[in-house]
């Protein structure tokens, strides 16, 4: 069993339960748009975000703009027709939704638990893409805070996850470590694990669906997190 010391967590969807802490954003924003909320109106919403995060994953869109065009489609997809005030209305609910993400720190089961336990042995980091007032403040409000040394969101950063340049920002602050020390977990195969083999690290997927690796070189996978304290510990593999 390798000895790593640095640990590089993905944040949404792997310590941040992110379909929850959406849903509830978004249903503040349609109360607050004055629009009936709905699960198929979210399922909508969700696969405009989602398609549009993939193709800034991509480098094919800038974040600024996936900011407001997820809400200028949406509106477009309900039947409001596209004249001025599209855009500006969609401008409102970005800002309502990016505030009340930024309230949401709903954790997956077991996060906190995993990270106060293993923060006195290991170095954790977050590294995440996302927007910065979102991540930071859902970070602040978590719990989690007391037990990282750092956070990197690729807003700041200023390139995504799995571009070799957000890694080689993170390797530059921690000094260069040695790769072998270092273990990154994710749930995501194209951001997380697509980043991490690319760049030479051993990869824990979080994958509590049992979803297919679709042929990556996955080091270790997990369906809780607390399996990961047993990895790291040697229990198992």
């Amino acid at each position: 069993m390798k000895r790593y010391d640095i640990l590089l967590f993905d944040a949404d969807n792997t310590l941040f339960d992110f379909n929850r802490c959406e849903y509830e954003a978004f249903r503040e924003t349609a109360r607050a748009g004055e629009f009936a909320f709905s699960e198929p109106l979210y399922e909508r919403y969700s696969r405009i975000n989602d398609g549009l995060w993939k193709r800034l994953e991509r480098g094919e869109i800038a974040l600024n703009f996936l900011k407001l065009e997820r809400f200028r489609l949406l509106l477009l997809s309900m039947g409001e027709p596209e004249e001025d005030g599209t855009t500006e209305r969609a401008a409102y609910l970005r800002d309502v939704y990016m505030d009340s993400l930024a309230e949401q720190a709903i954790l997956i089961p077991g996060a906190e638990e995993l990270c106060r336990t293993l923060a006195p042995e290991y170095e954790l980091y977050i590294v995440t893409n996302g927007i910065s007032k979102i991540q930071r403040n859902r970070f602040a409000k978590s719990g989690l805070a007391p037990y990282f040394r750092g956070m990197f969101v690729s807003e700041e950063v200023g390139v995504q996850k799995p571009e070799r340049g957000y890694f080689d920002a993170v390797f530059d602050a921690l000094g260069h470590p040695e790769k072998s020390r270092v273990l990154m977990i994710g749930d995501s195969l194209t951001s997380d694990a697509d980043g991490a083999i690319g760049y030479g690290l051993d990869f824990c997927r979080f994958n509590p669906k049992g979803l297919p690796d679709e042929g990556r070189d996955i080091t270790y996978t997990v369906a809780k997190l607390s399996d990961l304290a047993d990895i790291l510990r040697g229990k198992t593999s």
